[in-house]
């Protein structure tokens, strides 16, 4: 499955970590762009890639919102989900 995740905190990295790890393909995104991503995403393995927040959330089958409460309502799951609810 792909999964993509969006919040690269310690939420977010461990839970790419597990997904990774159970076989699945990560998208890994956070607020500072893909380039910011690449120590989580070398020590995830092969089956992990830094992508934008907008990328990963079309990446993935599943997608995983790992962000703090106080960032949520600048979050815009419509314009990141490319059209499907």
């Amino acid at each position: 499955m792909r999964i993509g995740v969006i919040g690269a905190g310690h939420i977010g990295g461990t839970a790419a970590k597990l997904f990774a790890k159970a076989g699945h393909q990560v998208a890994v995104s956070n607020s500072r762009g893909p380039a910011t991503l690449d120590s989580l995403v070398s020590s995830i393995g092969p089956s992990a890639k830094a992508m934008s927040t907008m990328e990963a959330a079309k990446f993935g089958e599943a997608v995983l919102l790992a962000l703090p409460y106080r960032r949520w309502t600048r979050f815009r799951p419509p314009r990141c989900s490319g059209g499907r609810s």
